[in-house]
C-alpha cells in the first residue's frame, strides 16, 4: 500500500468512526441515557436526605447506615468520571480535525492526525469498557 492510499484509508476510516461516534442519534443516545440518570440521582436524593435528617432528629446519628447515599455516591461520580473522559476524547478528535483542515501541513498534520487517532481509540475503549460494566451489572 502506498503512502497515499495509506492516508486516504486512513482518513476514510476517520471518517466513518466520527460519523458513527458523533452522529446526531448517538449523541441523542448518549444525552437521553445522562439524562435518565441524572434524573435517577435528582429523584432518589431528597428520600436519602429526608432519611439522614430523621436519623439526625432522633439522635441515631452514630448508627446512620447510608448505603443506598454510598450507592448513589458511587453511580454518580463513575457518571461524572465517564461524561469527563467523553468530552476530554471529542476535543481530541475536534482539536485533530481542525489541525488537518489548516492548510499548514508538516508537524501540524501529524499532529492532527495523532490526536483524531487518539480520540478515536480511546472512545472505542471507554466503551468496551462501559459495555463490559454494563452486561456485568445485570
Amino acid at each position: 500500500m502506498t503512502h497515499g492510499n495509506y492516508r486516504e484509508s486512513f482518513r476514510e476510516e476517520i471518517a466513518r468512526l466520527t460519523a458513527k461516534h458523533f452522529s446526531l442519534g448517538r449523541i441523542k443516545e448518549k444525552t437521553t441515557t445522562l439524562a435518565r440518570e441524572m434524573e435517577r440521582l435528582v429523584n432518589d436524593a431528597p428520600g436519602d436526605t429526608r432519611r439522614v435528617l430523621r436519623h439526625i432528629a432522633e439522635g441515631n446519628l452514630g448508627r446512620v447506615q447510608t448505603p443506598a447515599l454510598d450507592v448513589l455516591g458511587g453511580r454518580l461520580s463513575r457518571n461524572l468520571e465517564r461524561l469527563s473522559r467523553a468530552i476530554a476524547l471529542a476535543a481530541l478528535v475536534i482539536g485533530g480535525s481542525m489541525l488537518l483542515i489548516t492548510p499548514m501541513g508538516g508537524w501540524h498534520h501529524t499532529l492532527g492526525e495523532t490526536m483524531i487517532i487518539g480520540g478515536v481509540f480511546g472512545m472505542l475503549i471507554t466503551g468496551i469498557g462501559a459495555l463490559r460494566r454494563s452486561h456485568g451489572q445485570r
